[in-house]
């Protein structure tokens, strides 16, 4: 007999491994490999990596170059680091289910 996983027992199954990998101490939980936190933002229903990019470039100066999805504090959010039109690169957070929210 196959042995099915869906995706969201396949996401708490390795949710445990990606936490063990995480620093005593630290604030925040973050999944840097996309095959992983893709499913985590479809299931939470969080705004998408795609969306995030429409949404910065009419809320703040400058080109996403990385997006990292992470857990604070119970919520989700995007760190972002963003290289503006002089090539400075700054680091942001956003709240990925409503990013620059006010």
């Amino acid at each position: 007999m196959p042995l099915v996983l869906s995706r969201t027992r396949i996401i708490f199954a390795l949710l445990p491994v990606v936490v063990a990998l995480h620093p005593v101490g630290a604030a925040a939980t973050c999944i840097t490999d996309w095959s992983l936190a893709a499913p985590i933002v479809h299931a939470q229903g969080l705004t998408t990596v795609e969306a995030l990019s429409r949404i910065a470039a009419t809320e703040m100066p400058g080109v996403i170059v990385k997006t990292t999805l992470c857990e604070e504090k119970g919520a989700f959010v995007y760190r972002i680091l963003v290289r503006d039109e002089r090539g400075k690169l700054t680091n942001r957070t956003v709240d990925a289910r409503q990013p620059f929210a006010r």
